[in-house]
């Protein structure tokens, strides 16, 4: 029955995440990719990713309208030298190390593997929020979808909450990088780190140490790279600190 249908919220902006619940199990179509309607009590719920580029406006689901607003986003320029510049051409290497996180997120624990709400990785100061359009000397490089914490190098970086580590490798542009399943496609993402302490398959437990503050890959200095993906849409970490965007 539509009338059993709920957004929540109803109203978002890009980044976000929203749960659809329904009493009957089938699938959502959002944005022209299917979603799964899982058991969940005495019904059925996805989650939807709401991308940085998703437009503004009213959406149809079920008998139920989502309003997606506008949200404005600041940019931010970085000077790096023409060496570091150079890394963004070697494309062999880069879809190289994408084909290997494509992989690493393809397959998620079918249940969430948390019970309790998220934590900052690391302490840390903000230097660039979610949704910043980046320039790199002057020239238009990308949305930052992520948060940059800076903090000194070999600052612990703890596990935000319990999961599987489904890749931990030094990879080109983000250096040695690590990848949580939290369950349900959706997975956690740390980069930059200056050492790994931990592999591919190890669960971790909230608050583990998995890493330490570094500046390896494409950086300018000692810094976590931090964010959630949803169905492989980056949103923005600050919906899960100290609560989670999962609210029922």
């Amino acid at each position: 029955m539509d009338s059993d249908w709920s957004l929540i919220p109803s109203t978002v902006s890009p980044g976000d995440i929203i749960l659809v619940r329904h009493n009957q199990p089938g699938k959502v179509n959002w944005l022209d990719k299917d979603y799964k309607l899982e058991p969940f009590g005495e019904g059925y719920f996805t989650y939807l990713p709401i991308g940085i580029g998703t437009k503004p406006g009213t959406y149809k689901i079920g008998n139920q309208v989502l309003t997606i607003q506008a949200k404005q986003f600041d940019t931010q320029s970085i000077k790096v030298t023409k060496q570091m510049a150079s890394m963004k051409q070697e494309t062999d290497r880069i879809q190289a190390d994408q084909k290997k996180i494509n992989l690493a997120r393809s397959q998620s624990s079918p249940e969430f593997l948390f019970t309790t709400t998220f934590i900052q990785p690391v302490e840390g100061v903000l230097t660039t929020p979610y949704g910043y359009t980046r320039y790199v000397n002057g020239k238009l490089d990308s949305r930052h979808t992520a948060i940059d914490l800076a903090a000194k190098e070999g600052t612990p970086i703890h596990a935000t909450n319990d999961g599987i580590v489904a890749l931990a490798d030094n990879l080109y542009l983000t250096g040695n990088s690590i990848y949580i399943d939290h369950g349900m496609h959706l997975f956690s993402q740390y980069a930059h780190m200056s050492k790994l302490l931990v592999k591919t398959g190890d669960k971790v437990k909230q608050g583990d140490i998995i890493g330490l503050v570094g500046t390896t890959g494409f950086s300018t200095g000692p810094h976590l790279h931090f964010t959630f993906w949803a169905h492989n849409v980056p949103v923005n970490p600050n919906l899960f600190f100290g609560t989670t965007p999962f609210h029922w």
